[in-house]
Formats: C-alpha cells, sequence, structure tokens
C-alpha cells in the first residue's frame, strides 16, 4: 500500500503538471481548441526563444563537458582539484550567479546591459562553471573503469597524457560522454536560474521587439514561460508553450535514444604530434584560468561581505557590521525555514526512498520503474513549476514551507531510491535468507537489520534531500510570497535583486552568503564521519 502511495506521490508533481499543461493549452472555456497551440507556433516570440535555448544549451554543453574531461585527467593527479570541485558543488547558483553579476559588472569592456552577444557569451561560461563539478566527477568515474593495461601500453611509446587520453581513453568512454552532454543539454535548455538571476532576460537583439514584449538574448523559454506567468498571461497560452517545451525536449531525449543504439564506429586519425602538444599548452591555460576564477568568486565574496558600501562601484572600508546587520534583518528566521524545509525533506527523503526501493527489489520490473521515475525528472522544469502553483493554489497549500517540502521530497525520492536499490542489491543476500528461517518479516528484516546496516547511504541520500531543498530556489520563488516564510535562497536574493533593480545591497548579500555557505559546509563535513559507518565492516 505504502509502494502505490510513493509512486502516486512523485506521479502527482511530475506527470499531473505536465498534463495540466497540455489540457491548458487545448481545452479554452470547456471547449477543445488547438488555437493556442498553432497561435504559439506562429508567433515570433516563441521561434526566438527557442533557438535561444537550443543555442544556449549547445553552446554550454560544448564548453562545459570539454573542460569535464579536462579537469577529470587531473583529478587522480592532483587532490587539490577535487577539493576545488567540492568547493564550486557547495556554492549555490543563487549565491554564485550574483557574485559572478558583480564581478562582470565591474569589468569595463563586458556590458550585460546593452550588448546581446556578451550577455549571451557571459551567460553561457557562467551555466557551464556550474555544471562542472557534476560533470567531472561522471567522466572521471568512467575513465577509473578502464583497463589500467592500456595507460601501462601506451606508456611504452608516449608520456604524453594528452594523446592518450584523446586517443586511447575518449573512444572507451564515448558512450558515457555522449550521457553526459545529453543531460548537460537538457540541463542546460531548461536552465532558468542563469539567465535570470545573471542578466534578467538578457540584453535585447535586433528583432527582439515582439507582441509579448522583448527578446533578450537569453530569454530562453524558461524565462519566456516566467515572465508569461508574472505578467498574468492567460493560462492555455502559458500551457502552449509548456506543451511545446515537453514535446520538445521528449523529441531530444527520443532522438538521442535512436542515435545511442547505432553503433558509432571509431576511427583512428593521424594527428600531427604539435596539435597534441598545443593541445596540452591550452588544456593547462584553461585548468589555471578554471581555478583562477574560484578563487576569484570567493575572494569576491568576502571582500564584498567586509566592506562598509553597498555599491560595488564604490570603495568601501573593513567592517564587521554587514552581519550584524544581516543577522538582525530577519535572516536567522530565513534560515530556521530553510533548515525546516531541508531537514524535513532529508528525513523523509531517506526514510521513503530507502523503503520503496527495498520493496521494489522483490519485483522483478523493479529497478526499471525506478529508472523510469528518474527519467521523468529530465522533463520537469519552470514550465511545469508554474501548473505546479495552480495545483498547490487548488489543494490550500500555497504560500506554505509544506509546499516546499512536499515537493522537494517528490522530487529527490527517485534518486534516493536508485542509490538506495543499488546498496541493496550488493546487501549480503545470506542475511534475508536466515531471518526469513528465523520466521522474520520483510518489513521487520527492513528495520532491525537493513537500515541499522545502510548508515552510510542514508545519510547520503539525507544529505541529498538536504542539500537539494535547502538550495531550492525556483519552487521558493513561484510558491512563496510572504516574507516570514522565505528560506534563504529567497531572502538573499531580495537584498540584489536582478539587473533591473538599481539598488542592490551587494555588501549584506555577501555576509548572508557567507554565513550561508559557512553553515552549509560545517553540515556536509560533519555528516562525512558517518559514511564510512556500517556494523556489517566487523563480520
Amino acid at each position: 500500500m505504502i509502494t502505490i502511495f510513493i509512486i502516486a506521490f512523485i506521479f502527482v508533481f511530475t506527470i499531473l503538471p505536465a498534463l495540466y499543461a497540455v489540457l491548458s493549452a487545448f481545452i479554452s472555456n470547456n471547449g477543445f481548441t488547438t488555437a493556442f497551440i498553432f497561435q504559439t507556433l506562429k508567433a515570433s516570440y516563441f521561434y526566438q526563444s527557442l533557438l535561444i535555448s537550443f543555442s544556449f544549451g549547445a553552446f554550454v554543453t560544448l564548453i562545459g563537458t570539454f573542460m569535464a574531461f579536462l579537469i577529470a585527467k587531473w583529478i587522480k593527479k592532483y587532490n587539490f582539484i577535487v577539493f576545488l570541485l567540492s568547493v564550486v558543488w557547495i556554492i549555490p547558483t543563487y549565491i554564485g550567479i550574483p557574485i559572478w553579476r558583480s564581478v562582470l559588472e565591474k569589468i569595463p569592456f563586458i556590458n550585460l546591459y546593452s550588448n546581446p552577444f556578451h550577455t549571451f557569451l557571459s551567460a553561457s561560461i557562467i551555466s557551464s562553471w556550474f555544471i562542472l563539478p557534476f560533470s567531472a566527477f561522471f567522466i572521471y568515474s568512467a575513465i577509473e573503469k578502464i583497463n589500467k593495461k592500456f595507460h601501462e601500453a601506451f606508456s611504452l611509446d608516449s608520456n604524453n597524457s594528452t594523446i592518450y587520453y584523446f586517443k586511447i581513453v575518449f573512444p572507451n568512454i564515448k558512450n558515457e560522454f555522449y550521457s553526459i552532454m545529453l543531460l548537460n543539454f537538457i540541463n542546460a535548455f531548461k536552465d532558468f536560474q542563469t539567465p535570470w538571476l545573471l542578466t534578467e532576460g538578457g540584453a535585447p537583439t535586433k528583432f527582439g521587439i515582439t507582441s509579448k514584449g522583448i527578446i533578450g538574448s537569453t530569454t530562453n523559454l524558461e524565462v519566456l514561460i516566467y515572465k508569461f506567468f508574472n505578467s498574468e498571461t492567460n493560462i492555455s497560452e502559458i500551457g502552449a508553450i509548456s506543451t511545446l517545451t515537453i514535446a520538445f525536449i521528449s523529441f531530444l531525449i527520443f532522438l538521442w535514444y535512436k542515435l545511442k543504439n547505432r553503433q558509432l564506429k571509431y576511427s583512428e586519425t593521424k594527428v600531427p604530434f604539435f596539435r597534441f602538444n598545443f593541445l596540452s599548452i591550452f588544456e593547462k591555460f584553461l585548468i589555471i584560468l578554471w581555478i583562477f576564477s574560484i578563487i576569484l568568486l570567493l575572494f569576491s565574496i568576502f571582500h564584498l561581505s567586509l566592506s562598509d558600501s553597498t555599491n560595488i562601484f564604490i570603495k568601501g572600508n573593513f567592517t564587521t557590521n554587514n552581519f550584524k546587520f544581516v543577522i538582525n534583518d530577519n535572516f536567522l528566521i530565513a534560515i530556521k525555514n530553510s533548515m525546516l524545509i531541508a531537514f524535513t525533506t532529508g528525513l523523509f527523503t531517506s526514510i521513503l526512498s530507502s523503503f520503496f526501493a527495498f520493496r521494489l527489489s522483490f519485483y522483478k520490473s523493479g529497478e526499471k520503474l525506478i529508472s523510469f521515475l528518474n527519467a521523468l525528472k529530465i522533463i520537469t522544469g519552470i514550465h511545469l513549476l508554474v501548473f505546479i502553483f495552480y495545483i498547490m493554489a487548488k489543494i490550500n497549500l500555497l504560500n506554505t514551507l509544506t509546499s516546499i517540502i512536499i515537493l522537494s521530497v517528490s522530487r529527490e525520492l527517485p534518486l534516493g531510491a536508485l542509490l538506495f536499490y543499488s546498496f541493496f542489491k550488493e546487501f549480503p543476500k545470506e542475511l534475508l535468507y536466515l531471518s526469513k528461517l528465523d520466521g522474520i518479516s520483510k518489513n521487520k528484516f527492513f528495520w532491525r537489520i537493513l537500515i541499522p546496516n545502510s548508515i552510510p547511504v542514508l545519510i547520503s541520500i539525507f544529505l541529498l534531500g538536504f542539500l537539494a531543498s535547502f538550495n531550492a530556489f525556483l519552487s521558493p520563488l513561484i510558491l512563496l510570497f510572504d516574507e516570514s516564510k522565505y528560506p534563504v535562497s529567497i531572502k538573499l536574493f531580495n537584498y540584489v535583486g536582478t539587473i533591473s533593480n538599481h539598488y542592490p545591497e551587494w555588501n549584506y548579500f555577501a555576509a548572508g552568503s557567507v554565513i550561508n555557505l559557512f553553515l552549509l559546509s560545517l553540515i556536509i563535513f560533519s555528516l562525512r564521519k558517518f559514511i564510512n559507518f556500517s556494523y556489517l565492516k566487523d563480520l
């Protein structure tokens, strides 16, 4: 019964919003219509936003995946690379993107406000910067599975690591490489936070003046839908754009699977040696540039937090009063809200996902169902979140922390179940068989034997739910409008807003960000010691 409830719970916040969007697009005034779909297909703003979404996704994917491949090479050689990747991973986008905005605004030859090319390029690079940690670790895990004898044999002929990685490693991990490329593209295609927090849709383009307003160089489909939502546009128009967005994402996934099923042939091409030498130099330059970018971001956060000037263009004096101001400005209430959301989400995610995965492990199609539920997350985005807004309004959960918790748990449950399912597959089956002989039911086995020996994976799942909900920005932005219920992400956002805010308070934003990052780091490192814990270690 609980298993069916969990499946229904996940479907309510993935499939139901999608159905709501489709029905809104085709049903108006209690009758079927295709007018809104054809209206959208005829509109120039739709094609401009679609082109921006596609171009932005392609550009971010190329930069981010290529850089991730280069960084993955260095992970094993230099331990500090793992530390730097972890630092970037901890920094939430609602902190990192505004700080990058403050840095770019001070560079004289970059104009985020009026130059479309500068806007698009800056947003693409910063978006790719944030996808690097996951992509690099994913590629590194694929590299580690390659037979080490390949490297030993190659070392006899050459010591050039660049040649080895591009001629030997890449052909052996191309399937994983293409998988992360698809994932990066879909995420960039749906990216809302970078285009919105950095450029608020971007500088106007030459052809950006449309019947629905100005289309900027980063006004992708997600930003367009959010603008429509804020302007109280007809729900059928929003539904039409959302439906077409879902259709396009689904088509991309279908196309990728079709191409994946074909046998990709790798042809050995002779590349002059000097090209690899040049690539080695270029690679080192990019790695140094990436390291410098992390140092620059951290320096900017701490520098702004200790300045008495709210304006990034006015040099301020050293002060620690920013932290006092932020704490007295209801920041502790925002932290309390975030902690309540995060701990509740982490707790429910770890318990429900572990029980869900355990029950499904006794069914032949259990793993396929978990994989399917994880795949559904690909179609989610702000194009569905606006319809979750309407669902929450109908069930009287709008503007409540409960709505954020429910949505966060539904989003993290599938991945948590996948992690626990993988763990249970490696769990000693003899213990399960012995418990059956002793007459112990499956539920008792789960609570008395499996759970006490699952502390590492449970902590990992808890952290997954905790961090995702603590750093949630989109759902509170859409579902909350009472300041007393704002989490840290929205509280910090209110200090600087978007680029249309002419009076951003950068020093208060940075001080709050430092407190937030310190708290996150403390929680993560406190829980890390439990990850290696298991009662089975002494057996």
